[in-house]
């Protein structure tokens, strides 16, 4: 067996396909890990990865022109979900389609198709799920923040649209649990790392408008219908944390 290993980077990841198609490995026979965590081994013949450019546009052309935009997409998305298995899963992906064929990618019986499939599939749910959950709060320099703390690494995938939906508004959509953030300063998007402030300093209309929302939702709750059990599955426990009206509004425990 043998282990190539790569530095936990997208581009490590495409590196590592180049060396093991140029080795013409095969499936169940090498595996595509992380440096990080991986545990070396005496029975396991290991190769480290380092990260080429060139290698990179190699194999990102030949995905395109072979499988097309629509399995790239596939597997860009599923390295957000950040999986430990990740590499060896596009490596076996890879190898199925070269025998599948561009319409491999729906071939979703397919082990090793499912397996990528799934991962992008958790990641486009999410990203889905916070474009209609994510809230923004005002800043008293007018900037608009939002904080959450999603399962995958999504932060990426919701710039395109909130850029579109609040136009030349600057915001800040903040990854608090990887310190990562996307900034908009009305012209272009960074994505940057970015710790947890201590205090926010929201503006006077933000202040007040969490108070309406606060009262208003109280004021619209019956405490004889409530259903905590099918709350939080309606929306799991985990997403309310940078909710207003949660959990002390909700009567939730």
């Amino acid at each position: 067996m043998k282990d190539y290993l790569y530095d936990g980077t997208f581009e490590g990841a495409l590196t590592g396909i180049y060396y093991m198609f140029k080795a013409k490995e095969k499936l169940n026979e090498s595996r595509l890990l992380l440096q990080e965590t991986y545990q070396m081994s005496c029975l396991n013949e290991t190769i480290v990865v380092q990260v080429n450019a060139e290698h990179v546009d190699r194999v990102t052309k030949w995905i395109l022109e072979a499988f097309g935009e629509h399995a790239f997409r596939h597997l860009a998305y599923a390295f957000l979900a950040e999986d430990t298995h990740y590499g060896t899963f596009l490596f076996n992906y890879l190898k199925r389609l070269n025998q599948l064929g561009a319409g491999g990618v729906m071939c979703l019986s397919d082990p090793y198709i499912s397996q990528m499939y799934k991962l992008y599939n958790r990641v486009t749910r999410e990203s889905h799920l916070f474009l209609g959950l994510l809230r923004f709060s005002e800043l008293e320099n007018g900037i608009l923040y939002a904080a959450f703390e999603p399962t995958q690494n999504i932060v990426p995938l919701l710039t395109g649209h909130f850029k579109e939906r609040l136009g030349a508004q600057s915001w800040v959509i903040h990854d608090v649990k990887r310190g990562l953030a996307a900034f908009y300063d009305g012209t272009a998007i960074y994505i940057k790392p970015l710790e947890m402030p201590s205090i926010l300093n929201f503006s006077e209309r933000e202040r007040n408008y969490r108070s309406l929302w606060k009262k208003y939702f109280k004021a619209i709750s019956i405490d004889e219908r409530l259903n905590p059990r099918q709350q939080k599955q309606m929306m799991p426990k985990k997403y309310w944390k940078f909710l207003v009206e949660t959990p002390s509004n909700m009567n939730i425990k």
